[in-house]
Parts: structure tokens; sequence; C-alpha cells
């Protein structure tokens, strides 16, 4: 993966953002890292909405990382969401979460997240979800063409694909 190609934390509690964006300097990661404080301020994120509608100062994120519970909407809120945009549908989403309740877990896969993890407590296995975050969802793993050549082109694809567009 390009490593301008960004992620988007949608992280309420500043301890757990500055934890993992010190995780990430270790793991070397160079991906540029913007930070929503809420589950609406990452819906207007996604959506390009409001303070974030300049894409090239707030682009789609590679990758989005979504805690279950914040303020004003929830994670779980956040990504029924976006599964509901047909082209943002295919945008990967890890939920991060402290929530281990089989619950949970269940809830946020049939929402349609990529994947589940539970905050690592120590820094060592922060660091080590770096290094794999950095190995499969930067450097393995292909980004949607939303993420690498923004909205229009999604758009015109999934026009040639007969699927439907978004509001944006």
């Amino acid at each position: 993966m390009n490593k301008c190609l960004g992620i988007l934390l949608a992280e309420d509690d500043e301890n757990d953002v500055l934890l993992l964006k010190r995780a990430f300097e270790k793991a070397e990661i160079q991906n540029p890292l913007f930070v929503s404080r809420d589950g609406q301020e990452a819906i207007d994120y996604l959506a390009g909405a409001g303070n974030f509608s300049n894409r090239t100062e707030y682009p789609f994120p590679a990758l989005v990382l979504l805690d279950l519970k914040m303020p004003k909407r929830s994670g779980f809120e956040v990504l029924e969401w976006l599964r509901a945009q047909p082209v943002l549908q295919c945008l990967p989403v890890v939920v991060f979460s402290s929530s281990p309740h089989q619950r949970d877990i269940e809830r946020a896969y049939r929402l349609g997240a990529n994947a589940f993890v539970v905050k690592p407590a120590s820094n060592e296995t922060r660091s080590q979800l770096s290094h794999y975050i950095k190995g499969f969802w930067l450097q393995f793993n292909e980004p949607p063409i939303l993420c690498t050549e923004g909205i229009e082109a999604a758009r015109k694809f999934h026009a040639q694909e007969h699927l439907p567009r978004i509001f944006l």
C-alpha cells in the first residue's frame, strides 16, 4: 500500500490515541493518521461533510480503526451508516474496542466489520498489533479504488458495474 494513504482512527479516549500513535511510530507506520473524537465526527469525515469537505486535506482513508463506545454516535452506528453507503461499503474497517464481549463481536461482524481487535493492555502487545496492522492492512492488502483514486473514480467505476451511487 502507498504510505501516503491515510488511516482514520475513530477514538474518543485521548490516552488510547496517544498510545496508538506511539505504537505506530515504533512500527514505522508512515501513513497519515487522522483522528475523529466521536462517532458523528467519523461519519462527517467519511462523508466529506462540513470541516472535512476538502479531500486534499482530509482524504478518504484506506483503513478505519473504529472504537465502539464513543459519544454522539456509537461505533456500531458509524459501521451501520458506512455499510449503507454503496460506494463506501468496501472500505476496510477494523473494530478497535476495549470490549471483549461476544455480543459486541458478533454485532460488529454482522454490521460489516472486516476484523475485531480488543485493545491491547500492554505497550508490547500494542506494538505487536501495530506491526500486524502495518504488515497486513498497509502492505499486503489492496485498498479499493475509493481510497486510491477518490470518490469520483469510485462512482464512475460503480456506474460501469451498474451499482447504485451514494448521496455524496
